[in-house]
């Protein structure tokens, strides 16, 4: 019985998801490099972006190479603790966690442009056994060097604007994210990098992915 549970699964998992996935990439309109950006002229990014208010681990993490994605922390780990060694305090998550460093799933990584004072992100989540791929898109204002206010949120596929449809995508809501200094920052390497649509060069791509090899097989 359990075999065929699995034949079954191995067929409805490329039709669920590869088409969603292909939605996705079309509508994946921003694009990494391998190069830094300018966001240091404008923000701090050395550390991470905190919500003072929010109960969740939506912190926020920027890097020059146009990625970013949330970062939860221990539950243990106080702000000093973090503050003197960030990657010894993420929270990897696991199977039951949705978020977490590296987390496939919401709020998941994203890719950035700057639009003079405005970051504008475009966040994945990526299909798994019973999860589909989505997309959303996002946007800060930056207020100065050291804080930024979510102003804009977008599903981008068509059957979560269904779902949203009598919701205003601007925010009118003071949500602000402050930045909080760190030391031994952890790498942007992550899964969305891994993908090829999601650079603007295929060159570049391959070169990131023999870097990913070679850091791999050091493991062993």
């Amino acid at each position: 019985m359990k075999k065929y549970i699995l034949v079954i699964l191995w067929i409805l998992i490329p039709i669920v998801c590869f088409p969603q996935k292909r939605k996705v990439v079309a509508k994946s309109t921003i694009k990494i490099e391998d190069k830094t950006n300018n966001i240091r002229v404008l923000l701090d990014i050395d550390g991470y972006y905190e919500q003072p208010n929010s109960k969740s681990c939506f912190n926020l993490i920027f890097f020059e190479d146009g990625t970013y994605g949330p970062v939860c922390f221990k539950k243990e780990a106080t702000k000093e603790m973090i503050k003197e060694n960030m990657s010894k305090w993420i929270d990897s998550g696991n199977d039951k966690k949705e978020i977490g460093w590296g987390s496939y799933y919401y709020p998941g990584w994203g890719a950035y442009r700057i639009e003079g004072d405005t970051i504008i992100g475009q966040r994945f989540v990526k299909g798994a056994l019973f999860t589909n791929w989505d997309i959303d898109e996002v946007r800060y204002k930056i207020i100065d060097r050291r804080t930024i206010r979510r102003i804009y949120w977008e599903p981008l596929l068509s059957s979560d604007e269904q779902v949203y449809k009598n919701e205003s995508w601007w925010i009118n809501d003071e949500d602000l994210y402050y930045f909080m200094p760190a030391d031994s920052l952890p790498s942007s390497d992550c899964w969305l990098k891994e993908e090829k649509w999601i650079w603007r060069n295929e060159s570049d791509w391959k070169e990131y992915m023999e870097k990913i090899k070679i850091k791999k097989r050091k493991k062993f």
